[in-house]
């Protein structure tokens, strides 16, 4: 019930959104413009957290029967070193470091048909909307040349970078961090809109931007943010910001619970 509230009061407000957008993506015509929400715009995260769902609503107005929304989760960036495994007189031994930078934490993507369908290539690849276009940069192994008078990056390490990619791609499915959805996106009546963000249990905390664009004929028309947080809280905040803010203390004092407990479970077995 109180979803539906909440889209009823979002089209009741679409018309003063709609004003903002159009400073941010201007159109002759006054053309589409979206309003978005989430039902929660912070999750704390506790030593029994497990997952969660989240329900992200909005309106587009101006919004044709062909047209389709898409949905883009980022999480905060980070920077990733990737090796690839050989096996050496029978053991496996890590080889080739690849450093990529800005690598998101969390990337989902929801749309209301399959990317193929909503966009043309170059406006996804644009956007970095779609697993295939995230962009994965690996500044140590690329340089800059011009081809046929364009200035392209080129990978120092050939087709071998691809490999790299889809193995963070791989393994951020297996840990239920990248996604994609089609047919995630359900269109309600008057140009409403809905679709589930799910959170797994070992979410990165950060902020969380969420991106919704309008597709029309194969390219954005409109397109509207809003941001989410995720926090530590109780207990597991306090750590949290003592080992960010205080790495070396930290260090001593798991070093010195670590012999405390040693010692404690090597007295216990001695007296048994």
């Amino acid at each position: 019930m109180r979803l539906w509230l909440a889209l009823l009061t979002l089209l009741a407000l679409a018309p003063h959104a709609a004003a903002q957008d159009e400073a941010e993506t201007p159109a002759a015509d006054g053309g589409p413009a979206i309003v978005a929400a989430l039902t929660q715009e912070r999750v704390d995260i506790r030593s029994d957290f497990a997952g969660t769902q989240l329900i992200l609503f909005g309106a587009a107005q101006g919004m044709r029967e062909s047209d389709d929304i898409v949905i883009v989760v980022r999480g905060p960036q980070e920077d990733l070193r990737v090796m690839r495994q050989s096996r050496i007189l029978g053991v496996w031994v890590n080889m080739a470091p690849v450093h990529f930078e800005g690598v998101p934490s969390y990337y989902t993507v929801a749309s209301t048909r399959p990317l193929s369908d909503v966009g043309a290539f170059s406006a996804l690849r644009r956007e970095g909307i779609g697993l295939d276009h995230l962009r994965l940069d690996a500044p140590d192994t690329e340089h800059r040349e011009v081809r046929f008078g364009v200035e392209v990056t080129v990978s120092d390490i050939g087709a071998e970078i691809a490999e790299y990619r889809a193995a963070i791609a791989r393994n951020r499915r297996r840990e239920e961090l990248f996604a994609e959805t089609y047919e995630g996106v359900d269109l309600l009546e008057g140009g409403l809109f809905r679709a589930k963000v799910t959170l797994p249990p070992r979410t990165p905390v950060g902020d969380y931007t969420v991106d919704v664009y309008l597709f029309r004929n194969g390219r954005a028309v409109a397109e509207r943010s809003v941001t989410l947080e995720v926090r530590k809280a109780g207990l597991e905040r306090i750590i949290y910001d003592f080992a960010h803010q205080f790495a070396w203390l930290y260090g001593l004092v798991c070093a010195a619970l670590a012999v405390l407990f040693g010692w404690a479970a090597a007295a216990i077995f001695n007296r048994r």
